[in-house]
């Protein structure tokens, strides 16, 4: 089975998962979404922070960032290299979808509402979570705690999970052309 398959299947199935999950436990995803002008804009504006820290994570000098540069280029490109554009986009919205849904919706949103929890250590709670689903090498783990720590903060501020699933689909789709039209770092 193809590398795009395997994604769309990862990334899909953590979406049906997680309106499985809702409907059985009355999470209103619905409730959380929607999308104008002001939903946007703000999406837009809320990603350029996640583009610039890429940028900045790019230019320091740390081998621990220049061994995940090296290794994510190299899963790209033996994995992801030979797809389409569209495929590429594919795959970031369906990211975007599938996580945003799992994480921020089921289970930061569940551990809220289920457990009465507050919605700053569901966030914690929840980006822990994202971080383990991602930890690659420590360095990386932390990478992606703070983008989710940045990610529930958007949905606990706006109250609208289309905001993150948005930002995170289209800070994935910049990384996957960066990396396709980028050469490698020695």
């Amino acid at each position: 089975m193809s590398f795009f398959w395997q994604a769309v299947i990862v990334e899909g199935g953590l979406a049906v998962v997680a309106i499985v999950v809702a409907l059985c436990f009355g999470l209103d995803y619905g409730a959380h979404c929607w999308c104008d002008g002001e939903t946007v804009s703000f999406i837009v504006w809320a990603t350029l922070p996640l583009v610039a820290g890429y940028f900045v994570l790019q230019a320091l000098p740390l081998a621990s960032l220049q061994r995940i540069d090296r290794f994510i280029r190299d899963v790209f490109w033996q994995h992801m290299g030979r797809l389409t554009l569209g495929q590429l986009a594919f795959i970031a919205a369906l990211a975007g979808i599938g996580e945003e849904l799992f994480f921020r919706g089921m289970i930061q949103m569940g551990l809220s509402a289920a457990f009465g929890m507050s919605e700053w250590l569901a966030i914690f709670l929840t980006s822990l979570l994202f971080g383990l689903a991602h930890a690659i090498t420590p360095m990386y783990f932390f990478l992606a705690f703070v983008i989710s720590l940045y990610l529930g903060v958007l949905f606990v501020h706006t109250d609208n999970l289309l905001i993150p699933i948005a930002v995170h689909a289209l800070y994935d789709f910049f990384v996957f052309l960066y990396i396709r039209f980028t050469p490698q770092k020695n």
